[in-house]
């Protein structure tokens, strides 16, 4: 798969895609692209956080992008160490909220229930910010945190969002980094009965 397919179907959450926005090279090359300056990457991301317009957002709100995926990147990482997002983290998080109000609305579902949604009013970046902040929030509010990961290629770096039952996920795709260590495993150990041994 090409490097803009991991991922690409917006199944992660908004929080963990914007983190996965900065790829490193699963192989193990070392290579690494900030996807937020590609386009169509970001053309996609944004419409899945809401942004209605038409020409893609310029440098500045690039860069505010940026600083929320460091944040998110930083919260992540207290979470993965046991820990809770810092105060000052927790105060720009708040922030990035508070850009992009909403509002309650009664919506008909599919179904033809009605329900009750909360609708962003922003527009623009703010919404963006908004809208992946608010995805990030509620994990911390309401979900379950511990079921964050990171991807167990330690080349790949992607974060993850663990729904398995079992807790058993480990890869951020089965097929490319999961098939990718299982080959490498199976060669090292290969070669480690092929040789002779030492001494």
């Amino acid at each position: 798969m090409g490097w803009d397919g991991r991922g690409a179907t917006g199944v992660d959450p908004l929080w963990a895609q914007l983190i996965n926005s900065d790829w490193h090279d699963h192989l193990g090359t070392g290579r690494r692209l900030d996807r937020i300056d590609d386009d169509r990457w970001l053309e996609g991301f944004l419409h899945r956080a809401g942004w209605r317009r038409r020409r893609l957002p310029g440098a500045e709100a690039r860069e505010r992008l940026r600083a929320l995926r460091d944040l998110l990147r930083r919260g992540v990482e207290a979470l993965l160490a046991g820990a809770e997002p810092g105060d000052l983290d927790l105060a720009a998080l708040n922030r990035n909220l508070g850009a992009c109000p909403a509002v309650r609305h009664l919506e008909r579902q599919a179904d033809a229930r009605l329900a009750l949604v909360l609708a962003p009013v922003g527009t623009g970046i703010e919404r963006v910010l908004g809208t992946v902040a608010a995805s990030f929030a509620d994990l911390l509010a309401n979900g379950d945190p511990t079921r964050i990961k990171v991807c167990a290629n330690p080349d790949c770096r992607w974060v993850i969002l663990d729904e398995s039952r079992n807790r058993s996920r480990r890869w951020c795709e089965e097929a490319v980094c999961g098939s990718l260590v299982k080959v490498r495993k199976h060669r090292s150990l290969k070669r480690s009965l092929g040789r002779p041994p030492a001494g």
